[in-house]
């Protein structure tokens, strides 16, 4: 997991700085512009991917004395927020509202740069750091969560596509790379 999400990641860093291509401009628009979503059911499951969750997942792994999952948790979403806003400086890429026409903002209207998507490596971070210590059935939960969270920020026009692609590379890298220096395996205290 570590060299796919971290290879996926430099693969779409310097995708994402060569600009914006004609399939990743209409991939955008195929799930900007989907306009039957209730917004609410949108912004809910999103938050998975903001800052906030990681302190309030650590914190309930420790009260469940878990505590290397509180700590994979706790530092691997921190590592995956910290890192995208400083990636975002250095890889220089808009947000879609300033890169494209015809873009539906839902929401709050996103002001700093866009690659990669901190939502995107936060949710895939803590997926994949809590991944050798849950069941089957809540793994695959939370793998569709994090995927629905990048889903979303293209929705809600705050990403384009390598943005949360590049986002959940990172992510599953930087959770890869905690539980291997945490010496978790595959088969943590499930």
């Amino acid at each position: 997991m570590l060299i796919a999400g971290a290879s996926g990641f430099a693969v779409t860093a310097v995708m994402a700085r060569g600009g914006i291509g004609k399939r990743e401009g209409a991939a955008f628009h195929v799930v900007n512009d989907l306009s039957s979503l209730d917004y609410r059911a949108v912004w809910v499951p999103m938050q998975y991917g903001t800052f906030a969750t990681v302190p309030a997942l650590a914190g309930l792994a420790f009260a469940r004395k878990r505590p290397r999952l509180g700590a994979g948790l706790l530092i691997g979403g921190t590592s995956a927020y910290v890192l995208a806003k400083v990636v975002k400086r250095h890889v220089g890429r808009g947000r879609p509202a300033a890169e494209l026409q015809d873009v539906t903002i839902r929401g709050t209207e996103e002001g700093d740069l866009g690659f990669p998507s901190g939502h995107a490596a936060v949710s895939a971070a803590l997926t994949t750091a809590a991944a050798p210590f849950v069941s089957s059935p809540v793994r695959a939960c939370a793998v569709g969560l994090a995927g629905y969270v990048s889903f979303a920020r293209i929705h809600v026009g705050a990403h384009l596509p390598l943005d949360v692609i590049g986002g959940a590379c990172m992510g599953a890298a930087i959770g890869a790379a905690i539980n291997l220096a945490l010496r978790v395996d595959g088969s943590a205290e499930v």
